[in-house]
C-alpha cells in the first residue's frame, strides 16, 4: 500500500458520517488540522504506541509551548512556541485517529484525551496574555494582560465543568445537546465555534498576533469573546424551561 492509498485508508476509517458532520463545522480544524493529521498518523502505525500513549505525549507540546511563550526574547521564539500549541493540535488528532483504526479503545481514553485539551485551553490564552506583558509601551499595566489571559482561559473550561456536572446530574436533554452537539449549530453558533475551538480560530489569530506584535490586542480581544461565550453557553445550558 503507497502513502497516499495508505492516507485515504485512515481517512475514511476514522472518520463516520456523525463525526464528520460534527467535525466539518471546526473549519480550521477540519480542513488545515485533521488532513495534517493523518500524515502523522502514519508514522505512529508503524509503532506500538497506544492511542493513550499519543494522549499523554500530545501535553508535552503544550507545556514546551508555554515556556517558550513565558520566557520568549525573540519573535523566532514565540513562533516556534506558536508550534508546539500546533504541534498538540495534530497530536490530538492522531490519538483518535489510531484508536479508530486499529480498533484500539479504553474506558479511560476519551478521559485522557480530555485532559489534554483541557491543557491547551489552560495555557493558551494565558501564555499570550504573559507574552503580551513582556511588550513595551502598552497602554494598561503589564500584569493585566497575565490576568486577562489567565481569565479568557478560565472561561474555556469552566462551562465545560458546568455541562459535565450538568448531565451526570440531570442527563442528556434539550439543554445539553444545544451546547455539545456541534452539528446542530446555527450559523452563530458555528462562528462562535470557530472563534473560541481551541483546535480552530485561536490557532490561526495567534500566529497572526505573534507575526504582526499584536498579542496585547488578541489577549483583550480573546478576553472580551471567551466571556461572552461562556455567558452565553451557561445560559443556554441553564435557561428555565
Amino acid at each position: 500500500m503507497t502513502l497516499l492509498e495508505l492516507y485515504k485508508d485512515l481517512r475514511d476509517k476514522t472518520m463516520s458520517p456523525e463525526k464528520y458532520a460534527s467535525a466539518k463545522q471546526d473549519y480550521f480544524a477540519f480542513y488545515i488540522g485533521r488532513p495534517l493529521s493523518y500524515w502523522l498518523t502514519i508514522p505512529f502505525l508503524k509503532t506500538s504506541f497506544t492511542p493513550n500513549q499519543v494522549s499523554y505525549i500530545s501535553i508535552i507540546p503544550i507545556f514546551l509551548g508555554f515556556l517558550l511563550m513565558t520566557f520568549a526574547q525573540s519573535k523566532s521564539m514565540l513562533i516556534l512556541a506558536w508550534f508546539m500549541f500546533f504541534l498538540w493540535n495534530l497530536l490530538d488528532g492522531v490519538d483518535g485517529n489510531l484508536a479508530r483504526y486499529r480498533k484500539q479503545f479504553s474506558k479511560d481514553g476519551s478521559v485522557i484525551d480530555a485532559m489534554s485539551g483541557y491543557a491547551s485551553m489552560a495555557f493558551t490564552f494565558l501564555s499570550a496574555g504573559i507574552a503580551a506583558s513582556n511588550y513595551e509601551n502598552l497602554i494598561i499595566e503589564p500584569k493585566y494582560f497575565i490576568i486577562l489571559g489567565a481569565l479568557s482561559s478560565m472561561s474555556l473550561i469552566f462551562p465545560r465543568l458546568v455541562m459535565h456536572k450538568y448531565i451526570n446530574t440531570v442527563g442528556v436533554d434539550d439543554s445539553s445537546e444545544s451546547v455539545k452537539d456541534k452539528k446542530s449549530f446555527g450559523p452563530l453558533k458555528v462562528l462562535a465555534l470557530n472563534l473560541t475551538s481551541i483546535t480552530g480560530g485561536p490557532q490561526i489569530f495567534l500566529l497572526i498576533a505573534i507575526l504582526t506584535t499584536t498579542l496585547d490586542y488578541l489577549t483583550v480581544i480573546y478576553f472580551v469573546i471567551n466571556i461572552a461565550i461562556m455567558l452565553a453557553s451557561l445560559h443556554s445550558l441553564l435557561r428555565k424551561k
